[in-house]
């Protein structure tokens, strides 16, 4: 007997018709929230994503999100609180802002890691957070297979497209 599970939520990136990136999520209860975005956040979106399925992120930003908080949530002045997991949002978020300027010019997975894990400690004591956990050189491997393959299939997208 196969079970089949509901996801926690369903992504969809699209462009409108002039190319303006529109992003929304569907949640297991039906509820939607959704956001026209600038051009640098779909791919930004995606490398979450990409990072938090390969770690196994629950409480991070896309976590949050199919738990019921709203893109607005996410900022000053917090009108939810703080993040239910300080660390696993922090990992995520240093995480995905360090894939397209840190890593960038690595030569192969053991320095993209290296050159990763170096930025995430380097920004936890600048701002007093715990060490974060170390990433494996096939964790990014895979990080960035999944996120090059999900930017290419973004930037392939024309206008009315998802």
């Amino acid at each position: 007997m196969q079970t089949t599970t509901q996801p926690l939520a369903v992504l969809k990136f699209s462009k409108t018709k002039d190319g303006t990136p529109v992003l929304s999520i569907t949640r297991r209860d039906g509820s939607v929230a959704w956001q026209k975005q600038h051009a640098f956040f779909p791919v930004h979106d995606l490398t979450h994503y990409a990072i938090e399925t390969t770690l196994g992120l629950r409480q991070a930003f896309w976590g949050m999100m199919a738990d019921g908080w709203e893109f607005s949530d996410f900022g000053t002045p917090w009108p939810r609180g703080p993040m239910p997991n300080q660390e696993e949002a922090l990992l995520a978020e240093v995480s995905a802002g360090a894939f397209d300027t840190v890593t960038r010019d690595a030569a192969d997975a053991g320095s993209g890691a290296a050159a990763l894990n170096a930025h995430l400690a380097e920004y936890c004591a600048r701002h007093g957070a715990p060490p974060p956990r170390v990433i494996t050189a096939d964790e990014y491997a895979r990080i960035r297979a999944l996120r090059d393959e999900l930017a290419a299939r973004w930037y392939a997208l024309g206008p009315r497209e998802a």
